[in-house]
């Protein structure tokens, strides 16, 4: 898919670890991530770990006290790198001169390409939420934050809005995006009725609903809604 010009620049951000136990303990989850992701937790071994990690069981045990430990780890390096991803893609730098459509375009190929590329972020996380709800509870204080910065980023822009209560338009177009967002990308997990083949055209499609739900123009982006 054909990034916006707003988004051009932006990537998933990994924060950098320095010393050789933190680069250890990155390989360990980074096999983690991969393996949770190709055989869920359950199915996962300690001992997949170290091999896929290239080290032994004892180094694992060396760093996290048991797998459940890891998984915790590993949801824990990815809220920190989902919060370092959302400050940059939501600073308001990046958005000047951009319309609120180009945002909600910039903010749905981007989750998309995240979605696509790091499906374990989406199962990894979603089955340490169902093991303890606090970790639950923390995934949703992450989305929420996502949905604060981008509702102040669109409320900045409200005089755009045609739609007579722009700030409940707003509230309204980002939990509909998100939703679609979900399902898109957890179609196995979630059915849908709706039979679009590429992102672009779902892209597109989502687009036309949400600017015409709030009365507002198209993307400023050329390929626009295509």
């Amino acid at each position: 898919m054909a990034r916006s010009p707003w988004i051009s620049d932006l990537h998933w951000v990994r924060p950098g670890r320095q010393s050789r136990s933190r680069q250890t303990q990155e390989a360990l989850l980074d096999a983690a991530e991969e393996l949770f992701s190709e055989k869920g937790v359950d199915a996962a071994s300690v001992a997949d770990v170290a091999a896929r990690a290239g080290c032994s069981v004892g180094a694992v045990y060396h760093h996290f006290r048991d797998k459940k430990a890891l998984l915790y780890a590993l949801f824990e390096r990815m809220s920190e790198e989902f919060e370092a991803t959302t400050k940059e893609a939501v600073d308001p730098k990046r958005w000047e001169g951009a319309s609120i459509a180009d945002i909600l375009k910039g903010y749905l190929e981007f989750s998309l390409e995240v979605g696509r590329g790091r499906p374990s972020f989406q199962r990894a996380s979603l089955e340490a939420s169902l093991r303890d709800p606090a970790l639950q509870e923390h995934l949703v204080e992450l989305s929420t934050r996502l949905q604060d910065r981008l509702t102040e980023l669109l409320g900045a822009r409200r005089d755009e809005i045609g739609h007579a209560d722009a700030d409940a338009a707003i509230a309204f177009v980002l939990d509909q995006l998100a939703a679609m967002l979900r399902i898109r990308l957890d179609s196995l997990l979630i059915g849908s009725r709706v039979r679009i083949e590429s992102d672009e055209q779902f892209v597109r499609e989502a687009l036309r609903s949400a600017c015409t739900y709030l009365q507002i123009a198209p993307p400023l982006d050329p390929e626009g809604l295509g």
